[in-house]
């Protein structure tokens, strides 16, 4: 059967331009029935947005293309957190393994191959190619290689995304699905605190079918446990302090937990944090800012910062203004001064 003609790639979309989102719908299927196998594919660790949205999409293509299989699936894992949030709402947690016979590969709140692990090399083959559903900013790799990008930049979570393209379908949204999309934008909002007009608009039709943000806390709930308060603990036992004229820059190195440990250095105080530690023979970094330095110099994490240093050292990066990630080859040192440096071009004369 030959490949269908590959769809322009698009970096962002009108969110309420709803001939738009039927017409990425339209793409979106004429690649998944043709399919005989679709597998939905999440980052390393994956998080609730990535796992819930992912889901919802299968829920979204039985309905729409029944006669293809739809198989979720985590190569590198998924996070404790999404864990425990999976057997709260019953949903079964996703295999790691690639289905052999796949054969249309999505990418799910993932906006790079290098979050898929190994398992990336196996993507490039697929017959139907790869399409990208994701609120990231869209990594030019991965642009270069997908058939389709249905990527809202202005949308506070993947799930956002998911909604419109089931909105679009006009096909009524199942309780458990409603449930499963509303705790992902729940978790990746920080209880909505970091929503956006478009994230209430969504919430409130989650609601209308069925979801209840009343169960939601209960549901995600977990006690920080021991080893997390550990490493919070030795990377402020680490950490380094850097003045960009008023803005504070700190860094860090920690084996596991670098996420929290980020986020808990922004709540200490700092401006910006990254958090850096060896893993699989890569530095890995997370880097976290708070909202008001990305209003006031517009240093966008992602596309200034884990992209572009990436691909000068020799890994990858991806995420949000304020939420990013870098995997690269190097010295967790010499890996972490490069961040501060491309932080300090970045903010240029605004170091005040």
């Amino acid at each position: 059967m030959p490949r269908p003609a590959k769809s322009r790639p698009v970096s962002t979309i009108p969110v309420k331009a709803k001939t738009t989102w039927k017409g990425f719908l339209r793409s979106l299927l004429t690649s998944a029935r043709l399919a005989d196998h679709i597998v939905l594919l999440c980052h390393q660790n994956a998080d609730p947005d990535a796992v819930c949205s992912a889901f919802a999409l299968q829920a979204l293509l039985h309905k729409l293309a029944p006669g293809t299989r739809a198989t979720i699936a985590c190569p590198e894992g998924i996070s404790a957190p999404t864990r425990q949030l999976m057997e709260n709402l019953g949903i079964s947690t996703p295999d790691q393994r690639i289905p052999a016979d796949a054969d249309l590969a999505v990418l799910v709140d993932t906006n790079s191959l290098d979050q898929l692990g190994r398992a990336s090399g196996t993507l490039l083959k697929m017959e139907y190619g790869l399409i990208v559903v994701d609120h990231h900013h869209p990594h030019p790799d991965t642009v270069k290689l997908a058939s389709q990008m249905i990527v809202d930049e202005s949308a506070a979570a993947a799930a956002e995304v998911v909604f419109r393209l089931f909105e679009a379908s006009n096909e009524e949204l199942e309780r458990m699905v409603a449930t499963a999309l509303m705790a992902a934008i729940f978790v990746e909002t920080k209880h909505f605190l970091l929503a956006r007009e478009s994230t209430f608009e969504v919430a409130a039709k989650l609601v209308k079918a069925g979801a209840d943000p009343r169960r939601l806390a209960g549901m995600l709930s977990s006690p920080m446990n021991r080893s997390e308060r550990v490493a919070r603990l030795r990377a402020a036992e680490r950490s380094n302090v850097t003045m960009l004229g008023n803005w504070i820059v700190v860094t860090s190195q920690l084996g596991s937990y670098q996420s929290s440990a980020a986020r808990a250095f922004l709540s200490l105080g700092a401006h910006v944090a990254f958090v850096a530690g060896e893993v699989k023979d890569k530095i890995r970094v997370n880097m976290r800012a708070t909202e008001d330095f990305y209003e006031k110099t517009g240093a966008h994490l992602a596309r200034d910062l884990a992209i572009p240093l990436g691909k000068l050292l020799g890994g990858v990066g991806g995420g949000h203004p304020t939420a990013a990630g870098l995997t690269a080859s190097g010295t967790v040192d010499d890996v972490l001064i490069a961040c501060v440096n491309r932080l300090r071009e970045s903010v240029g004369s605004l170091q005040t």
